[in-house]
């Protein structure tokens, strides 16, 4: 049971053999009164086999795949309630640019006494990119990895 609560206690993603094996000898085992034969405690091929045993399994991570949480529920109400009127306000004070013809015209906000232009600096790759060198994981008994 201590084994089952550390390992979910884990997000999907950061579970680990090295994890298991340090918390395995630094806290679960002595906290039981077990001490392992050998001094240096259990290898990390030993927590590997538990976890594999406790019904875990490894999985080759697929470029493109990232969990980021964007559709949680407590995420979308933060981006309704929170972000989206923050950024409708920021809005007033951004330069617009308009499309004439085929060329772009820049429109500067009207703006009142002591406030200023805001200009807006957006990063998209940041998020896609979060588990870009993260070759493989530990996934839980019954885990669904989400999709594209």
């Amino acid at each position: 049971m201590a084994l089952w609560t550390y390992l979910t206690g884990l997000k999907t993603g950061k579970v680990t053999p090295k994890k298991f094996q340090c918390a395995l000898n630094g806290c679960i085992l002595p906290s039981l009164g077990i001490e392992p034969r050998n001094a240096s405690g259990l290898s990390e091929h030993i927590a590997q086999r538990w976890l594999v045993k406790l019904g875990w399994w490894n999985t080759r991570m697929k470029k493109g795949v990232y969990m980021d949480g964007h559709e949680r529920k407590d995420v979308k109400k933060y981006q309704m309630e929170k972000f989206l009127p923050k950024m409708a306000e920021y809005e007033e004070a951004m330069v617009k640019w308009i499309a004439v013809g085929l060329e772009l015209k820049c429109e500067d906000p009207i703006l009142g006494p002591g406030e200023r232009r805001v200009v807006p600096i957006f990063q998209d790759e940041s998020s896609f990119h979060a588990n870009k060198y993260k070759q493989s994981i530990w996934c839980a008994p019954e885990t669904l990895l989400p999709g594209k």
